[in-house]
């Protein structure tokens, strides 16, 4: 099962640009948080209150992420394509 774990956050490291495992962590710990706060509010309402409002934030935290490298990709890195001129071979003399 630790091979099986390790090939998968291998695979996830190497298929995944910065961005990507950014947003993905920020979704799952917000999950776990949710489910955690979830459990924990059964027994301690008061604790699984303040979980949850680290969930809400989380997720929060996941949202505006999301809007601003959709705004960043599309306003300012789409323009900035690097255009590289041909360089044309010159004739010896």
């Amino acid at each position: 099962m630790f091979q099986s774990v390790k090939a998968f956050f291998i695979a996830w490291q190497s298929n995944n640009d910065d961005r990507a495992k950014l947003q993905q962590t920020y979704i799952v710990s917000s999950l776990v948080l949710l489910i955690a706060a979830g459990i924990v509010g059964l027994m301690n309402h008061a604790l699984g209150q303040n979980i949850l409002m680290v969930a809400i934030i989380s997720a929060g935290i996941f949202l505006i992420n999301a809007v601003v490298w959709s705004l960043l990709q599309s306003a300012v890195i789409s323009r900035t394509v690097v255009v590289r001129p041909k360089i044309t071979p010159t004739k010896k003399k």
